[in-house]
């Protein structure tokens, strides 16, 4: 019998691979939220700890939640000498927090929590006041011969996938941007004081991790053996030896209101 994958979960079949090519996030935005919300800090699909290491790192405390166990064993081995952060294997709709926070950020994962308890259990996590911080990685090639050639062997093995050719096109820094990201993401009125961050960056990568990087993202994951195989293949013979890369990381501030 098969088992169902779940879209949503499909991350740990590549822990360490995720950890080794999955970017981090910019020292500046870790600022900016602190600057916005106080700790302690409660972490929302904290995976292998890109994040939760960068907010550590500045000495706020932090309760970190993983649901996948494979996930949770490279943060656990991330964070080993890092007092002020606490592991927790469990999905964020499972976790009864002991007290408040402060602050509750998610990177890369708030798109997989449960659309209708969300916004209501990160309500009742912060304090009257904490703020809410939602952060994405976006990148995508900087070379047009490259964009072609990944999209031409997404026409012929996967259709269906459009890869990142392209920043995200909102207004992110204005304040429609943050009005259109608190529509589109059903923020209830219990939240506000929004804010928006952009923070641009690049970099280059192998075509092998390159197509490494793919391969840690869901869409991909959950495609047949043999499909994935034969586009990962032709990425990796037309690319060329490496890949240049654009980096967004859009972030999104709100503030549970008293």
């Amino acid at each position: 019998m098969t088992t169902q994958r779940i879209q949503g979960r499909v991350f740990g079949e590549v822990a360490d691979e995720y950890d080794r090519v999955r970017p981090g996030y910019p020292a500046e935005l870790a600022a900016d939220v602190l600057a916005y919300a106080g700790g302690p800090a409660l972490e929302v699909g904290a995976g292998t700890g890109k994040a939760t290491e960068l907010f550590a790192a500045t000495g706020v405390e932090v309760v970190a939640t993983e649901p996948d166990p494979a996930m949770a064993a490279v943060l656990a081995r991330r964070t080993a000498g890092r007092p002020n952060v606490t592991v927790t294997v469990s999905a964020f709709e499972e976790y009864v927090p002991e007290r408040a926070f402060g602050l509750l950020y998610c990177a890369q994962a708030w798109h997989w929590v449960d659309k209708e308890v969300r916004w209501q259990r990160a309500a009742a996590a912060l304090a009257p006041g904490g703020g809410l911080a939602l952060f994405w990685n976006v990148d995508w090639p900087a070379d047009e011969g490259v964009t072609a050639r990944l999209l031409a062997a997404h026409e012929r093995f996967a259709p269906h996938i459009r890869p990142n050719t392209g920043p995200i096109g909102r207004p992110i820094g204005e304040e429609a941007g943050a009005r259109e990201w608190a529509g589109e993401m059903g923020l209830p009125s219990e939240f506000g004081d929004l804010g928006t961050r952009l923070y641009r960056s690049g970099r280059t990568v192998s075509a092998a991790d390159y197509v490494a990087l793919l391969s840690t993202q869901s869409s991909y994951r959950i495609l047949a053996e043999d499909v994935r195989e034969n586009l990962f293949g032709t990425l990796l013979d037309t690319l060329g030896e490496q890949v240049d890369l654009n980096v967004e990381t859009a972030l999104y501030l709100a503030r549970h209101l008293p």
